[in-house]
């Protein structure tokens, strides 16, 4: 969330002037100690709560710059300190107020704080608005040293948002009362010393008892805020105010201050709570702001869509009057920026670990690519595969295959084609991945002249082209024709020898026919010339036809069997071809029949 664009703040502490623009969901904030990285955070604080610490109010002798008192007594003017948020309003107040609104909070010295707002609002009804509007606001300060009061004040809040619940309510009423049972002796005594009604009743604030609950850690049931490190209980602190925002009664914008989160953290734990932190600010609910000594946090990783903005806070000087840098907060989008800046402060070693850090993330990730694609191709080496020639039937098995036996394991690949000869058949294996001794292979190859020659070549066999095993766990078969094929060559004369049968001859003739003239057309309305397919036949059929069969399957009439059966589909329409008749919802039992077949031979 970026529910805050931007914040100006004037003369508090060590901020003379500093303002943070584009700010974003995660903001990380920089800088050596006692430069003002506490007092961003103190500002906000004050800002929407009223403190400049938990429990702490406005000192304004102490808070204010030094700087700025000394030169409001050289001009005898007035000394004060004033913090400006701007804030991106959401939709649903965009209407009454506008897309964006500024507030400036001036606080004087002596006591009062006058609020400005920007644009002026003109009405009762906007100044209800935006009443409302900062009522859904919840700012939660983290400082950075954590003691058990930390933990204690979550944990009663934790109970506050759950009590509004019936569960808890009930869960507490029957608490009390089993006391009561428990210590009916003691009240019939006290009512009879009284000489009236005495029974122990729950205390009015029930969140004080809360707050003396702890955590039971780990299987050895420790107690989390009295037996664990420091590194342990801080992980705990966002978990538990994330929690609470999620089961409080109403919703609302959350805005969180945390003070060095890696604090006892070791490294890996960082950036575990840097990328968690990351996570927690991609809702659209909740901005962070964040102040960090570790590059963990520089390198957070964001979910996709969610901005991490960094700033650099420098301590501010005063040279002849002038203040340098003029604005404390350096915005850093660039590695670059963050090593000028950084140096500059002497903190050189923050950016050299930066940068060391992330090359060992981004060579990690290059390493874990590789050994993924290596297990991808050893894994792919193993498993059961079969061979197609196009990768048009690649998808077409795909889809079936995964029909009759989801997670099957099969592998699929591409051939290019039918090898015209056997060097040409093991480089297609070769280049489509190779195969293993024990890897379950199966070749299925189209039932023409290449695809037939194939066949024999790889099983040796000298007729039969169904099925056949030639090896340990290897199987080829050219694809078996359908009956309206069978007649189609029957019509005309032609022998098993001239058959042109691909796999999109496995569906049903007529849809085949009637999808392919469908999609011509609509090609030929684009700009597409197919005169030139149509005006042949198959090669294959050319050598040994009569002209009396060749005429007849030359002039079929478009959209027919003989027509569709004589010529095939053009190459530029095949995979067009194939999302029609899967969108269709086409049905082949040829196409069932050979798949189960390769099932039962890869798997069995």
């Amino acid at each position: 969330m970026q529910l805050i664009k931007r914040i100006e703040i004037n003369y508090l502490r060590s901020l003379y002037t500093a303002n943070l623009n584009a700010l974003g969901d995660l903001n990380v904030i920089f800088g050596k100690n006692d430069s003002g990285k506490s007092n961003l955070l103190r500002a906000l604080n004050l800002f929407f709560n009223d403190e400049i610490e938990n429990e702490i109010e406005l000192d304004f002798d102490l808070d204010i710059s030094d700087e700025r008192k000394r030169a409001a007594r050289l001009a005898k003017g007035k000394q004060f300190i004033w913090i400006k948020v701007t804030f991106s309003l959401p939709k649903n107040y965009r209407g009454a107020l506008g897309e964006e609104i500024s507030i400036k909070r001036q606080w004087n010295r002596d006591g009062e704080m006058n609020e400005t707002i920007f644009p002026a609002l003109e009405s009762p009804g906007q100044q209800s608005r935006l009443t409302r509007f900062l009522n859904d606001i919840d700012f939660t300060y983290i400082p950075a040293i954590k003691d058990l009061k930390v933990y204690s004040d979550l944990i009663q809040r934790v109970y506050e948002a759950a009590a509004e619940t019936q569960e808890i309510e009930e869960a507490t009423k029957l608490f009390v009362a089993s006391i009561g049972d428990r210590t009916l002796p003691l009240s019939e005594q006290l009512s009879n010393v009284f000489q009236g009604p005495a029974r122990l009743s729950p205390p009015t604030d029930m969140a004080s008892l809360f707050r003396t609950l702890d955590f039971a850690h780990g299987d050895d049931r420790h107690s989390l805020l009295r037996q664990k490190g420091d590194g342990i209980k801080a992980r705990h602190l966002p978990e538990m105010l994330h929690y609470i925002n999620q089961i409080e009664s109403r919703p609302k914008l959350y805005l969180w201050g945390f003070e060095e989160p890696e604090n006892s953290l070791d490294f890996q734990s960082a950036e575990l709570e840097a990328n968690r932190f990351a996570h927690f600010a991609s809702r659209d609910d909740t901005q962070v702001f964040i102040t960090s000594h570790s590059p963990a946090f520089y390198l957070a990783q964001a979910p996709t869509g969610t901005e991490v903005r960094r700033y650099f806070i420098s301590k501010q000087k005063f040279d002849n009057g002038e203040v340098l840098p003029a604005n404390a907060a350096l915005r850093i989008d660039t590695f670059e920026e963050a090593e000028r800046a950084m140096d500059s402060a002497g903190l050189l070693q923050l950016p050299f670990l930066i940068r060391r850090i992330q090359d060992f993330r981004e060579k990690l990730a290059e390493q874990t690519k590789e050994a993924e694609h290596l297990r991808s191709v050893m894994a792919s080496l193993e498993s059961p595969t079969l061979f197609v020639e196009g990768d048009h039937d690649e998808r077409m098995f795909r889809e079936r295959l995964d029909h009759f036996s989801p997670n099957n394991g099969i592998e699929i690949k591409s051939l290019g084609g039918a090898p015209e000869n056997t060097d040409n058949f093991f480089a297609a294996v070769m280049n489509a991945g190779g195969l293993q001794a024990n890897q379950r292979t199966f070749f299925l190859l189209d039932n023409d002249k290449p695809g037939r020659a194939a066949f024999r070549r790889l099983t040796g066999s000298s007729g039969n082209i169904q099925t056949t095993q030639f090896g340990n766990g290897k199987f080829a078969s050219c694809l078996p024709q359908t009956r309206d094929f069978t007649n189609f060559l029957r019509r005309h004369s032609l022998s098993a020898n001239q058959a042109f049968f691909t796999a999109e001859f496995l569906y049903p003739v007529d849809d085949v026919a009637r999808i392919c003239r469908m999609l011509i057309r609509l090609r030929e309305n684009e700009g597409d010339n197919f005169s030139e397919w149509s005006s042949r036949i198959s090669g294959q059929y050319f050598p040994g036809v009569g002209q009396e069969a060749f005429l007849s399957l030359l002039r079929a009439e478009a959209g027919t069997a003989d027509w569709i059966y004589a010529r095939g589909i053009p190459g530029q329409l095949k995979g067009a071809f194939l999302s029609t008749i899967q969108s269709e919802n086409v049905r082949s039992p040829a196409l069932d029949e050979v798949s189960n077949e390769v099932l039962e031979a890869l798997t069995g």
